[in-house]
């Protein structure tokens, strides 16, 4: 699903494993890797999307 975020056909939360078995300090896929990734930082900032 990595590749699906990245092109911006999917969002982190589309994924069954986001925040559950993929966190930011045991990511599995590429998005959770890097603090810039987009899985981490909707791991990080999502709840402030959600206010808007």
């Amino acid at each position: 699903i990595c590749g699906d975020i990245l092109k911006g056909k999917a969002k982190p939360y589309d994924c069954t494993i986001f925040g559950k078995a993929c966190k930011p300090n045991s990511p599995i896929g590429s998005c959770m890797v890097s603090s810039e990734g987009a899985c981490s930082a909707y791991y990080k900032y999502g709840n402030i999307l959600n206010k808007f």
